[in-house]
Formats: C-alpha cells, structure tokens, sequence
C-alpha cells in the first residue's frame, strides 16, 4: 500500500498543468502548497511561474479541491495529499480517538462539537457553517477552529465557491464548503487504522518526508508532520 517514492523531491519537473500535480501527488504521496520548512519541498518551488496566481489563468489555487485531498493539513497550512496517505495522517493524528472521545476526553475546545453537529447533517459552506453554529464575528475563533478539525483530521473543504460579477464571471478567493472528511475518505481511514498504530503510522510519514527530501533531518520531518 506505501511504497517507496519513486521520485524524490529533487526530480520533481516544473509543474504547469493540473494532470502534471495530479501526478506529482500521487507518486510523492503529498505536497505542501506553500513553504513546508523544507527547502525544495513545495508546490511553491516547482510550479510554473505562467500558472502561479497569474490573471485570467488557471493554476493550483483554482485545481485545489481536485487533486487528490486538499486542506490545512501540515503545520496548518495547505496540502495536497494522496488519499491512502491522508488515511495513514488521519490515523496518527486522531491517536486511536473519534471525534466524541477526543472531544469528550478534552482535546479539542467546545466551539468544535456545534461545527461538527452541523456536517453531520452535510457539506455546509462556511458563511453559512458560521450562521448555524453562531460565531459569524471576527473574534468567534471560528477558523481556528476549523483548522483545528483540519488538522486532526475531520473536516475538510470540498469544494470553494466564487461569487459572479455582472459579466458572470468569477472573482474572489472563494468561499470554502466544508464537510466531514470520513464521507468521502473513511475508507481510507478505516484500512489505515486497522494496519497501523498510530506510532506506526506516525513513523510511515517521517520516514517518507525523509526519503522524498533527502537532505532533511528528522526533526525537520517530525515538525512537518507533527
């Protein structure tokens, strides 16, 4: 099920089309989007300038929800992931846990439970994900949060939906749609955490940021992870 890279990050070419990231995720296994803290280890680093956030041009931001799983997964910032390798993050993070005994036990805040009642019942979008649950103000915490969940391997965005100008044309950052992650990837979960123990699982990943960057160390691989 995870086998060794076939690339490391150092052959990874320029990456100019959705296909080519679809590729590069699926033989790394993951991709931070932006600076990981490990030199060369980004979409960032290898992306073609042409398709980088440029006018009028389609690029990784508007093909992040697909590719592979996509949220705020390392360090709290973007990934993309290939789903058995999300399986395998999810069963390290969640440590043996579900959402009611980790929330129970104390390791996730109040705020999460109304956020997490709110996706059971589907994919919400986040202005609307702030209505329900009441922490529509700056200062509800309400992305933390959701980052928090992210992290541990609960929610993820789905998809991001743009507002229309009058010519229908799209513009904005996009608004995230979230939902729980085990609706699409339990699957993966499931397989992941019936083979491995969470140190197991926590080891898989160190040991394939390792062999993806060679001149990493381990503490730079257990910070990225962590």
């Amino acid at each position: 099920m995870f086998r060794s890279a076939s690339i490391t990050i150092n052959d990874l070419p320029v990456i100019s089309t959705k296909e080519q990231l679809e590729k590069a995720v699926s033989e790394l296994g993951f991709l931070p989007f932006f600076d990981s803290g490990i030199r060369g280890f980004s979409l960032k680093d290898h992306i073609d300038p042409a398709v980088w956030f440029a006018d009028g041009v389609d690029g990784p931001w508007e093909w992040k929800t697909e590719v592979g799983v996509y949220g705020k997964l390392m360090r709290g910032k973007a990934v993309f992931m290939a789903p058995e390798w999300y399986g395998l993050l999810a069963c390290y993070r969640r440590d043996g846990y579900d959402f009611e005994g980790m929330y129970e036990d104390g390791f996730l805040p109040h705020a999460s439970l109304p956020i997490m009642n709110e996706l059971e019942k589907g994919s919400v979008l986040s202005t609307e994900l702030r209505r329900r649950t009441g922490m529509e103000g700056k200062g509800s915490g309400f992305d933390g949060i959701v980052n928090l969940l992210q992290m541990k391997c609960f929610v993820l965005p789905v998809s991001f939906e743009y507002a229309f100008d009058r010519r229908g044309l799209p513009y904005g950052w996009g608004l995230a749609r979230y939902a729980l992650s085990d609706t699409k990837y339990g699957s993966f979960i499931d397989a992941a955490e019936k083979e491995f123990s969470p140190a197991e699982a926590k080891e898989l990943l160190i040991g394939r940021v390792m062999e993806l960057c060679p001149e990493a160390s381990r503490k730079q691989a257990e910070r990225l992870i962590k």
